[in-house]
């Protein structure tokens, strides 16, 4: 992964490198092997990140808003058993 890298650079590295490895184990051309790869629950995501809307952003800039994300989904699930409101936090970046 690259520092300049977008997430659909991204996901088609993976898919590739995947792919590249399954044709070179079982001798069968590259191109049936992605057919497989993108296949797979796997594939299926890593495609599904490439074609989706975070596809032309920046895989570290996607990142971070996934642990934003995911952090808050965090303390809104902690604030939701303890009966309390969360909030909301200034992000800055």
């Amino acid at each position: 992964m690259r520092d300049d890298q977008t997430v659909a650079e991204m996901a088609n590295e993976v898919l590739l490198r995947q792919a590249k490895a399954r044709a070179d184990r079982n001798g069968e051309p590259i191109e049936a092997a992605m057919s497989v790869v993108v296949g797979t629950e796997a594939g299926r995501q890593l495609t599904g990140l490439r074609d989706g809307p975070h596809g032309d952003e920046g895989v570290e800039e996607w990142q971070v808003g996934i642990a934003r994300q995911r952090a808050r989904e965090r303390a809104e699930a902690l604030g939701g058993r303890l009966g309390e409101e969360i909030p909301e936090y200034s992000t800055h970046g």
